[in-house]
């Protein structure tokens, strides 16, 4: 059909539909006219106008049967019909206000809760990252037996790239914040050094300036520095001519050769983790210095883009053949194997599983919702059975029932989706916020047309599912039986009550799924709350300090510096502790070095190593990590000292099991090793694992601060506090610029803040699952209320005749609540067999416990059988009051 032809019969549909009493005015006009038409031949020929009348109907036919046939042409009845089945739906759902409103309701909290889970998983698993072709940047890590993730080498990282054949673009980046002084008070800035080539490899460019250059990768080429847009509009108030302006950073001066554009989201790193999309500050240039042949620190990132049509694992492949070459020319890279992962599976991984399991739960309330639906449409269907009779013997078609029961049902679910769609937006507000700190892709969840159209067709979707059954279930109205009905209640046919129940069976089943997920989920959280720490959170402050190293170039400098620091801290009010360390417990500081143990030898393949760290002697006291032996370090541990370190309780099972660890001595030099080379353990702190749901500590060592073996010049204070430790904020930043006053007191802290945050993901989930299953059973308890209260209506005449017959109100009430319980009973254990089905999805979720748990499981099946009993007992109650006249009466 050619376009214009489709414009005209397009215009004619719309003009039938929107202008229908115009459209019959004209068809009727129409059909006089050519009606008379033929009364005027017929007069002309000689016939009476009765006459001419009666031959022009017999000749035209029958009026109406020709308007039909015309309205039949225009193609709009199934609309026209389908807006009547909307309003007849609108006036039989107003005759009943109480039903329409407990169904939209229920429907619009189980599609506004999906909706809001949807914008979840819309956010954060479905819309690319924002790097072009996001697809192939992947990220690259070391694994051996021992590490299944590690960092990359900085001169591993030179010759990967000099030889690879799979990546576009390669480059790294490790974290390095940096202090900007000279601009007002010192801050602490979020920085990353980076190689050259890092913001090709994402794909985005400066907004002023440029990028890196690969001769600026060298010692001695200048310091320069590329911003971020929030620093120089909140630092530079977005001066034009901040390219090439100087800059202070570690009191070095800098020059700003680019200004990145706003919404630059960082791609995430493991080692000193930075979040994906969490701010970064600046960029300074990767400088490689020191010895090439040194393959044996790894602490940088590796990100790369692929090639066209290259592939993780074939990227992989090849620079593992790299990896066997490079391993011939340097010991170090012995053992180690190259593991490359697509860095959207980076950024999402932790969170994938628990999103599907919220995903999953979500969708069962969905589903528990249209099986509840259902369950009322048959009882109110039931209750229009003559209703339905009457309708059908005046000619009305099984489809044209079924359409009817269809329109009401889409009706209740679209408003349902309004509803929805309206609650969707506000959850997810409250959703976002209490999402757990660092969790990924927070930036990107939010309700769009996306979430909008996953609503509407929910919603319809919704409409067909629990409208669907009952509708044909009342579609197979006996006509005859319906019309002799009298006024005797009646339960309805077989058929309809074994449907019911099975509704109620399922909806039992689905909710005891639920309740099994959120009971092991809870036992998990307990577990981890209950779990000792191996330190005290409680009353304690933390900030950071970092000491420039231009200022502060010899160990002894910053030695002087913490030790008058953390003198002036303990004396002010309220301090009962002050202490300063390389880390503080429970923030991702994962270190680590080998070691050799005096009088031992390390099996073939493997080494001595351990997580390292540094301590001041009221470290420990501060953070009420225990001594389990020896001592604390203290004044005795000077840099002219005999070298000492203190150990935990992990390094001391694995390195010297059965001994007493403390006397023994570790080295860190290949060479033989002079007695000044030997660190002596003094002492052995308790375990503090690196994560609550760990499932033990590492083997972690300290070193004094007053015999580091560096320039540790980044440290984390620690102050106890008799009192509320906020207290202390502004008193320890004037300690501190009262020695220095162009450093910086960065990310300040509680500690029990940073403890509660490593709970917050699985509070999160706990949280999400456990209000999913509340409703789930709130939905099963107002089926299973509404099955047996429409038994118990229906069966009054049959309760009176009991009566009449002696039965007692006990007897009539146990009658009724074994019909709800067996459902129950019946739907218990399927869920339950469900649940340990499927157990095996949650079980990497929890900690200490698992998804086949036996009280847990008791827990539901007591709870389920409960709330069944307690939404049986008002029907069963009104069962006792049936008249035994009426129903004799009516016999």
């Amino acid at each position: 059909m050619k376009l214009w032809r489709w414009r005209d019969v397009i215009r004619m549909r719309l003009r039938s539909l929107l202008g229908r009493e115009r459209v019959e005015t004209e068809l009727d006009k129409e059909m006089r006219f050519h009606l008379e038409r033929l009364v005027e031949e017929n007069t002309v020929a000689g016939m009476s106008a009765r006459e001419a009348r009666e031959a022009a109907s017999r000749m035209f036919g029958g009026v109406s049967q020709i308007q039909e046939e015309c309205r039949d042409m225009r193609r709009t009845q199934y609309l026209e019909n389908f807006w009547q089945d909307l309003r007849y739906a609108v006036r039989m759902l107003g005759k009943s206000p109480a039903f329409t409103v407990v169904m939209v309701l229920t429907l619009g909290l189980s599609i506004g809760a999906n909706s809001a889970i949807f914008s979840v998983i819309d956010g954060v698993l479905l819309k690319p990252l924002p790097y072009p072709q996001a697809e192939r940047l992947a990220r690259v890590f070391y694994r051996s037996d021992a590490y299944p993730k590690f960092p990359l080498n900085p001169w591993d990282f030179l010759d990967f790239r000099a030889r690879n054949r799979s990546f576009e673009s390669f480059a790294i980046y490790t974290r390095a914040d940096v202090q900007l002084s000279g601009t007002g008070d010192p801050v602490r800035l979020s920085t990353f050094r980076i190689s050259s080539g890092y913001f090709r490899v994402l794909g985005v460019e400066p907004a002023r300036g440029r990028e890196f250059e690969f001769a600026e990768e060298k010692s001695g080429s200048g310091n320069v520095v590329i911003l971020s847009d929030r620093i120089w509009k909140q630092q530079f108030g977005g001066a034009p001519d901040i390219l090439g302006r100087k800059l202070l950073l570690d009191s070095q001066p800098y020059t700003v050769v680019g200004v990145m554009p706003p919404g630059v989201d960082h791609p995430g790193n493991s080692y000193n983790a930075v979040a994906y999309g969490d701010t970064v500050d600046a960029w300074c240039p990767f400088v490689f210095q020191g010895n090439s042949a040194s393959r044996g620190s790894h602490y940088v990132e590796g990100i790369g883009r692929l090639k066209p049509g290259v592939t993780p694992v074939q990227a992989a492949a090849d620079f593992n053949g790299v990896m066997t070459q490079m391993a011939t020319e340097h010991p170090a890279d012995k053992g180690w194997t190259i593991y490359m992962v697509p860095l959207f599976q980076e950024i999402v991984g932790p969170v994938h599983r628990m999103l599907l399991v919220l995903v999953g739960a979500v969708g069962l309330v969905l589903l528990i919702a249209c099986v509840n639906a259902a369950n009322l449409l048959l009882a109110r269907a039931a209750a229009r059975q003559r209703e339905i009779v009457v309708r059908a013997a005046l000619g009305a078609g099984r489809w044209r029932l079924v359409r009817q029961m269809l329109a009401e049902s889409l009706l209740i679910s679209i408003v349902g989706g309004v509803l929805g769609a309206l609650l969707a937006v506000s959850c997810v507000r409250v959703l976002v916020s209490f999402l757990p700190a660092g969790f990924p892709r927070m930036g990107a969840i939010h309700v769009n047309g996306m979430v909008f159209g996953f609503t509407a067709l929910i919603a319809i979707a919704t409409g067909f599912v629990f409208g669907l059954v009952p509708a044909i279930q009342v579609s197979r109205a006996d006509l005859q039986q319906g019309l002799r009905e009298g006024g005797r209640g009646s339960s309805g046919s077989g058929r309809q009550t074994r449907l019911r129940g099975a509704l109620v069976v399922g909806e039992v089943w689905l909710a005891c799924l639920l309740l099994v997920g959120a009971g092991v989920m809870l036992r998990s959280f307990v577990n981890l709350v209950r779990l000792d720490p191996g330190f005290r959170p409680q009353h304690v402050l933390t900030a950071q300090v970092a000491l420039p190293y231009e200022s502060y170039k010899s160990p002894d400098a910053t030695v002087s510096f913490y030790q008058r620091l953390l003198t002036n801290l303990s004396s002010l009010p309220g301090v009962n502790a002050a202490g300063a360390g390389s880390d503080l417990p429970w923030t991702g500081y994962d270190d680590n070095t080998g070691f050799n143990v005096e009088g031992k030898t390390a099996a073939p393949n493997e080494e001595f190593h351990g997580r390292y760290h540094v301590a001041s002697p009221d470290y420990f006291r501060a953070l009420g990590i225990p001594l389990e032996r020896g001592r604390f370090f203290d004044g005795r541990d000077k840099r002219d000292a005999p070298n000492a370190l203190i150990i935990n309780e992990a390094m001391a099972r694995r390195y010297w099991p059965g001994e007493d660890a403390v006397g023994k001595r570790i080295n860190f030099t290949d060479d033989k090793p002079k007695d000044s080379d030997w660190f002596t353990v003094v002492g052995v702190v308790g375990d503090v694992k690196d994560k609550p749901e760990s499932s033990g500590a590492e083997p972690a060592f300290w070193w004094p601060s007053l015999q580091p073996p560096g320039t540790f010049g980044n440290m984390a204070i620690v102050l106890r506090s008799s009192s509320d430790p906020v207290l202390l904020t502004q008193a320890t930043r004037d300690a501190l610029h009262g020695i220095d006053p162009s450093l910086a007191l960065a990310n300040v802290r509680l500690m029990d803040r940073v403890a509660e945050g490593q709970f917050s993901t699985a509070r999160f989930a706990l949280f999400l699952v456990g209000l999913f299953a509340g409703l789930a059973l709130a939905l099963a308890a107002i089926g299973i209320y509404g099955v047996i209260s429409y038994s118990v209506s229906q069966r009054m005449h049959e309760f009176g005749m009991r009566i009449a017959l002696g039965a007692n109100g006990w007897n009539l009430m146990g009658l009724v609540m074994r019909q709800g319980v067996t459902l129950t009973a019946v739907g218990v254990a399927l869920g339950l067999g469900c649940a340990l089905a499927f157990a095996r999805v949650l079980d990497s979720l929890l900690y200490g416990v698992t998804a086949k748990d036996p009280l847990t499981l008791f827990g539901v099946a007591v709870m389920a059988v409960a709330t069944a009993t307690l939404a049986c007992l008002p029907s069963a109650r009104r069962a006792t009051g049936a008249d035994p006249m009426t129903s004799l009466r009516a016999e």
